[in-house]
């Protein structure tokens, strides 16, 4: 059995897209892949049942064939965990790029007998570039690789050149909301591409910046509270450049309503915009009982989570 966690982009989002600075939550959440067989090519999916794969299992296919020459031959069960869903939508934990490391881990390992996890890490990215048609910047990869990170992007797909850091985040409450507001990250991701050649989008994403990355360097020194206080600026400059560069909204008045309730409760919150189903609050504190009772009473769906013990598992 080898397994690979979800995640939580709560420092660098959208920036992360174009070389920003981030840093990912690795979550208690995980997609476990097994090998049941050795007599066919099958994928047990939690989506399905495919004899050549849907995309995701395509793309693994597809880099691990180039760098073997072959795919194993093999019946697999790939499944998520509990949790990824609410009221069957995702809900943005990254259980794709789980996937996608589950199952390009247990391949290698199916041809050669062990598991590297950089050069699982290596293959995993390739696959995910792939399936998201260079959209992505697979901070979702490095987290369900290495766990807990600081990362930024690679500037090419071929030489791998991203920088991951573990870094974890240490004994906080974290927990969940669940607007339901449809939205779509890639159409999202896309828009921003559109203006990022736009002086004034290039200005206030370098703000942002360096507001992340001193939020990071305060991560580093234990200063929680006081990183917040910088991941909260560079929201700020991310609202500003969504909505007068780019033209979209990134938070609903229900999400603000949602953010309020958790700050007047003393969590930080942050949001994850166009989570797969739709938007996501993320409240962090250390105690945040009260956060889900009065988001239980708006009628918000609360998801609690933890930070994960690492990335990558491979259990005999």
């Amino acid at each position: 059995m080898i397994s690979a966690p979800g995640k939580i982009l709560w420092i660098g989002s959208y920036s992360v897209v174009f070389g920003g600075l981030s840093h990912v939550i690795a979550v208690d959440r995980r997609v476990r892949c097994e090998v049941v067989g050795r007599d066919k090519l099958l994928f047990e999916t939690s989506y399905g049942t495919f004899t050549e794969g849907n995309d995701l299992v395509k793309s693994v296919i597809s880099v691990v064939k180039e760098k073997f020459g072959e795919f194993p031959k093999m019946h697999v069960k790939l499944m998520n965990d509990p949790g990824f869903e609410i009221d069957g939508k995702k809900v943005g934990l990254g259980s794709s790029a789980a996937a996608t490391v589950a199952l390009t881990a247990c391949a290698y390992k199916e041809v050669t007998g062990r598991v590297d996890v950089d050069e699982v890490y290596k293959l995993s990215q390739k696959a995910n570039y792939i399936r998201q048609r260079g959209i992505g910047s697979g901070f979702d990869v490095a987290s369900a690789t290495y766990g807990s990170v600081v990362y930024r992007r690679f500037t090419d797909v071929e030489k791998m050149d991203s920088y991951v850091e573990p870094l974890k985040l240490g004994n906080y409450d974290m927990v969940l909301g669940f607007t339901g507001r449809s939205a779509s990250t890639v159409n999202l991701v896309e828009k921003f591409v559109m203006k990022s050649e736009d002086p004034k989008f290039k200005e206030y994403m370098e703000e942002l910046d360096r507001e992340n990355k001193t939020a990071i360097n305060l991560l580093k020194l234990g200063k929680v509270d006081e990183a917040c206080v910088h991941v909260n600026n560079a929201w700020n400059f991310l609202n500003y450049v969504a909505e007068e560069v780019v033209g979209v909204k990134l938070k609903s008045e229900r999400d603000e309503e949602v953010m309020e309730v958790a700050m007047e409760e003393g969590a930080w919150v942050s949001i994850m915009p166009g989570a797969a189903g739709g938007d996501v609050v993320f409240a962090l504190g250390k105690e945040l009982e009260k956060v889900r009772e009065r988001w239980a009473k708006m009628g918000i769906k609360v998801l609690n989570v933890k930070e994960s013990e690492g990335g990558l598992k491979v259990e005999e």
